[in-house]
């Protein structure tokens, strides 16, 4: 059984919510939503990763993310912070976060000291290194081919694990997202590459993370498909992932994903 990160974003431009959730009343209230369907974390942000948005000041993000965090930690909810920033990643460790998912793979300026000081101190601690091809966070594009995308994960993901480890932090505490969509390339064949050689990168990195979730990539192939009508074909990807074992999924359609999972083992067993 795959565990599910709750996709909430707080924020006024996330490509598929933004504005929905920046009332810490509505937050809190959603994320309550996502753990009753059945997530086992909550992946909280407080800066978008759209490319179209506007990057906020570190008061900003963490003014944002603050009340969620301090509602749900001290009832035992495992949060994961989707942040770049060292600053915001700090105070978040201190107020209970034990998961931090960073966009940029952990090589944002200040990440090395950070690590040094925060990684190995706390064996909890859980690091998730997404590939990006292109990790300037104001321009997040790039022209990867899909003949090149995997050998380039690859790269970067050894890359990553090499240093994270050399700073004493524990290789089981590393979990590995290839990124997917706008982050490897325009080109959506990009992403239906690395989902066609899932198993490859499984092999080296088993702990896997993939996020499919109303991706650009999807509608691209459907004929520029809007956001709200992406539900279909993310399902469909994510039951691909199912059936890859991939042991973490990121999704903002938590009850589709379990509904979609029992189904999906149930019909395995029969077999």
């Amino acid at each position: 059984m795959a565990e599910i990160f709750g996709i909430l974003n707080i924020t006024t431009d996330s490509f598929s919510d933004g504005g929905k959730y920046i009332n810490p009343d509505d937050a809190i209230k959603k994320g309550v939503q996502l753990l009753q369907e059945g997530a086992d974390w909550l992946d909280v942000s407080g800066q978008s990763s759209n490319i179209a948005a506007n990057l906020v000041t570190e008061e900003e993000e963490w003014k944002r993310v603050e009340p969620v965090i301090r509602y749900f930690v001290p009832k035992g909810v495992r949060i994961s912070l989707d942040s770049f920033r060292p600053n915001v990643q700090k105070k978040a460790i201190e107020a209970g976060v034990r998961c931090l998912n960073d966009i940029t793979g952990f090589t944002y300026e200040g990440d090395r000291e950070f690590l040094k000081t925060y990684g190995a101190k706390h064996s909890d601690l859980k690091f998730i290194i997404m590939h990006s091809h292109n990790r300037n966070i104001a321009k997040m594009k790039s022209t990867l081919s899909p003949e090149k995308v995997i050998k380039k994960i690859q790269i970067f993901f050894r890359d990553r694990r090499n240093d994270l480890t050399a700073m004493g932090i524990s290789e089981s505490s590393i979990f590995f997202d290839p990124g997917m969509g706008f982050f490897l390339s325009d080109d959506p064949m990009v992403s239906f590459r690395v989902l066609q050689d899932l198993e490859i990168l499984k092999l080296e990195f088993p702990q896997l993370m993939v996020s499919v979730s109303r991706k650009s990539f999807l509608g691209n192939v459907l004929g520029n498909l809007p956001i709200e009508d992406r539900e279909f074909a993310t399902l469909a990807c994510e039951l691909h992932l199912l059936k890859n074992k991939i042991p973490f999924i990121r999704t903002h359609n938590v009850l589709k994903l379990r509904h979609a999972e029992k189904i999906w083992n149930l019909c395995q067993e029969s077999e």
